[in-house]
């Protein structure tokens, strides 16, 4: 029963995911990137949380009241991308088909990878304090009813947010999605995000590779292949492998593995010249959202984008952008500056009401 409940909360993750990306991805000509749509509409998802979840959460208010207003805004979305985008969606699936149909071969060992990595990492057990904060501090806001005034550790109050979450609001969309739903926060977690996230993953792993090989099924596979190898076998603490089949669920493992991977995704694309605005507007919905996943992202992020584009920018003489590479930086300095200023002790968020 709990594989059932885990795979429809799969289907139902990946189904609001594609809905938030298709509205910004979807063109008036041409076909449905489906794998950016679904990538990008993770980040989104999670973006526009943000937005909806501190205000609920700084104002001392519940977690139902959260759920209340966050249902609508997702239910809204999903609704415009299936009227705008179901035929793109269909269309795009009977594509799929017909690939599954003349390449079984390549296609059996894709699904066959992707198998062996879902099986790794809903099974492998993690006993780190960080595994056990996300499931506890998902539970404890679940049956608190608030949002993150609870030591997810003991149940004691605390008086002020911990900056080094506050901002990550991740983990409070799984408490909102087990309020709604009734799962357990340990499936949410360690079951169907995790699986979520080694798909969305490899999705950017072949993303790449199609870019790679131009498009040659074969070559795509062998590369998705290898790199699972080498996921597996190159597993150290020091290794973003060891956070992506072991801690998958984590925002350290999302921004360490999806958010890395994707970012280089896009440094191949605009390296090309393909689609330029379009592609640096995706690009810092990928940054800023990274940064609502995990606090890591507020250093991981700004330091990825200055090595991949800083070169590029000066040695091709592309000053004009500057300024989105400075845009898909700033979240990252902004978030990284508030924290330093809280650890300062310039300013706290309290736990309750100050009048």
């Amino acid at each position: 029963m709990q594989i059932l409940t885990a795979a429809l909360g799969v289907i139902a993750h990946f189904i609001i995911y594609l809905s938030f990306g298709s509205l910004l991805t979807k063109r008036k000509e041409g076909e449905l990137q489906l794998s950016l749509s679904l990538v990008v509409g993770f980040f989104a998802y999670y973006s526009l949380f943000f937005f909806v979840c501190i205000p609920v959460m700084k104002m001392y208010r519940p977690l139902s009241l959260l759920t209340a207003v966050w249902v609508p805004v997702v239910a809204m979305i999903v609704l415009c991308a299936v009227i705008f985008c179901a035929g793109s969606w269909v269309a795009k699936g009977r594509s799929i088909l017909q690939s599954i149909r003349r390449h079984p071969l390549p296609a059996a060992i894709l699904f066959a990878i992707l198998a062996v990595q879902i099986v790794i990492v809903t099974t492998s057990y993690n006993f780190t304090l960080d595994a056990s904060y996300y499931v506890a501090g998902v539970a404890t806001n679940v049956d608190t009813n608030m949002i993150n005034v609870y030591d997810p550790f003991t149940g004691a109050w605390q008086d002020h947010f911990e900056m080094r979450y506050f901002f990550a609001t991740y983990p409070v969309s799984d408490a909102v999605v087990c309020q709604l739903t009734g799962i357990p926060a340990l499936v949410q977690t360690k079951t169907v995000m995790a699986t979520v996230v080694i798909l969305l993953t490899n999705l950017v792993y072949y993303m790449i590779a199609k870019l790679l090989f131009e498009e040659k099924g074969h070559g795509t596979v062998l590369m998705l292949g290898f790199i699972c190898l080498m996921n597996l076998f190159f597993i150290t603490m020091f290794t973003p492998s060891l956070f992506l089949f072991t801690r998958t669920y984590e925002g350290k493992a999302i921004v360490g593995n999806l958010s890395v991977m994707t970012i280089l995704y896009f440094f191949i694309l605009l390296v090309k010249d393909r689609k330029v605005r379009l592609y640096w507007l995706l690009l810092f919905l990928v940054c800023f959202g990274s940064t609502t996943v995990s606090s890591t992202a507020n250093m991981l992020i700004p330091a990825e984008v200055s090595i991949l584009f800083l070169p590029d920018i000066i040695l091709k003489k592309r000053f004009r952008q500057l300024l989105p590479y400075a845009a898909c930086i700033l979240p990252g300095i902004l978030l990284a500056l508030a924290f330093v200023a809280y650890v300062k002790g310039y300013f706290v968020f309290y736990t309750y009401p100050r009048w």
